[in-house]
């Protein structure tokens, strides 16, 4: 059986491992946006 003290412990690092997904994730999606938003500056003005 699992006590409560050890369901807190399990619960915390699932959370966070979905936290620093949500937060890396969006990271790196604003900076692929950010290339793409350049790039493209780039080819319209060529």
């Amino acid at each position: 059986m699992i006590s409560n003290k050890e369901e807190k412990t399990f619960g915390k690092p699932k959370l966070s491992k979905i936290w620093n997904f949500l937060i890396y994730g969006s990271f790196i999606a604003i900076g692929v946006f950010l290339v793409y938003l350049y790039s493209a500056y780039v080819f319209i003005n060529k």
